[in-house]
């Protein structure tokens, strides 16, 4: 039996191979979507424990291209804790993730031990969010977001 449900919805084919498999590995169920409306799709037809998604994906249109921020603002998934593991780690990315209602924040590179940390304690129910209070943090020195 499954730790739990993770989708993960990236757009780099190396992060879904690498993290779905650390995932996978550490006894999770993962489903792979690489677009915000294939990620919107799976989460209105499966359960999901948690989201892992990149801080921008492809989206159909002009459509919001933040999965996290779709989810926050509907009536899907507006209660699935949501990580955000991405390469944009900028203090204004990081301040974007948590407007949009991002639980957590990984930059990437982010090692296995990392990820798993951060979905154990989030399946474990901690889902206030320990993103930054402001925009003059300092990522060199936060270990959720393990620097740049």
């Amino acid at each position: 039996m499954a730790r739990g449900r993770v989708l993960l919805a990236h757009g780099n084919a190396d992060c879904q191979a690498i993290y779905s498999s650390v995932l996978t590995f550490s006894g999770y169920a993962v489903e792979i979507v690489d677009t915000v409306d294939a990620a919107l799709q799976r989460i209105a037809a499966e359960h999901y424990d948690v989201v892992v998604s990149d801080l921008y994906l492809p989206a159909a249109g002009n459509a919001d291209d933040c999965l996290v921020r779709q989810l926050r603002l509907g009536a899907i998934g507006a209660h699935l804790p949501a990580v955000i593991l991405t390469a944009w780690t900028t203090t204004a990315h990081v301040r974007l993730a948590h407007e949009v209602g991002a639980d957590r924040f990984l930059a990437l590179p982010a090692t296995p031990r990392q990820l798993l940390a951060v979905i154990e304690e989030l399946l474990e129910g901690s889902h206030a969010p320990n993103l930054p209070p402001s925009p003059s943090w300092d990522l060199r020195h936060d270990p959720v977001t393990n620097g740049f």
